[in-house]
């Protein structure tokens, strides 16, 4: 998916994660978001803050993260949780903002990481 943001604009972005919630009776356990973007021209990943149901379990603010992590996970687009007992459905919002000049953003997927212990 890509969208478009105005100069010295920004917008966020919800995304639902498909959540396996119970898994033999156990809660899962969120261990980390993977987020595979781009953001171009002058556009910067800036915030992103990860939910279970209404309930929001991480927030990482004032990040600046820019250019192409597309095509492989790294520290600038793999983001830890480690919260257990997942209660709900998990979504992911960021918030993406443009410099000087009309930018971009692509979001080539999504996703996390969940494990149970049974």
């Amino acid at each position: 998916m890509t969208f478009s943001l105005p100069a010295n604009g920004g917008d966020w972005i919800h995304l639902n994660i498909p959540t396996p919630v119970i898994v033999e009776d156990r809660r899962a356990t969120l261990d980390r978001v993977l987020i595979l973007f781009h953001a171009r021209e002058t556009s910067s990943l800036l915030h992103v803050h990860v939910w279970d149901g209404p309930n929001r379990i991480l927030a990482r603010d004032d990040l600046k993260i820019e250019g192409d992590h597309a095509h492989g996970l790294s520290g600038n687009n793999v983001f830890p949780v480690g919260r257990d007992g997942i209660n709900f459905g998990c979504g992911i919002s960021m918030f993406f903002a443009a410099g000087q000049i009309d930018s971009h953003v692509y979001i080539a997927g999504f996703g996390g990481d969940f494990s149970h212990n049974i």
